[in-house]
């Protein structure tokens, strides 16, 4: 098999950011499908809620982490532990969809990754940058997996 981006991934950080249940949804789904037909075997997602949306409203994963503005003290230092411990860890791949005007791209930033992407995001820190024509879930993790397989590794 050759070697690309996408089937040298065993590793991966998503970082998603939150528009609505009906939008979560087609992301959850498509990314299952995505890491079904993948060697990825350890997979963080991180989904960034603005404040006003209540956590406890939105369906449990455990993948899934939940990032709000309230969720960082009063030094900006992450409350959740949990999540604290995740970010502290080597991933193969950061996937990182939309903006980064998040808290959480702070705390992402100082993680070591091999290949760090941003989809219809526009900052320096990423090493690929791809532009999904869609912003529906669905479809851009589509194209993300295609054009990853396109990327062949030495």
């Amino acid at each position: 098999m050759e070697k690309n981006l996408w089937n040298t991934t065993q590793s991966l950080l998503v970082v998603y950011n939150y528009e609505n249940l009906d939008r979560l949804h087609d992301f959850r789904k498509s990314l299952d499908k995505m890491l079904a037909n993948s060697v990825v075997d350890r997979v963080i997602i991180i989904v960034n809620i603005d404040k006003e949306v209540d956590k406890n409203t939105l369906p449990p994963h455990f993948l899934i982490y939940y990032n709000s503005p309230n969720d960082y003290n009063f030094w900006g230092k992450l409350k959740d532990i949990q999540l604290d411990a995740e970010l502290r860890k080597q991933y193969d791949t950061l996937l990182w969809l939309g903006e980064t005007d998040k808290r959480s791209f702070k705390f992402v930033k100082n993680i070591k990754f091999s290949n760090k992407i941003g989809v219809n995001s526009a900052d320096a820190f990423f090493e690929l940058h791809l532009n999904s024509e869609s912003d529906i879930p669905s479809e851009m993790l589509t194209f993300v997996v295609e054009t990853l397989k396109k990327i062949t590794l030495a």
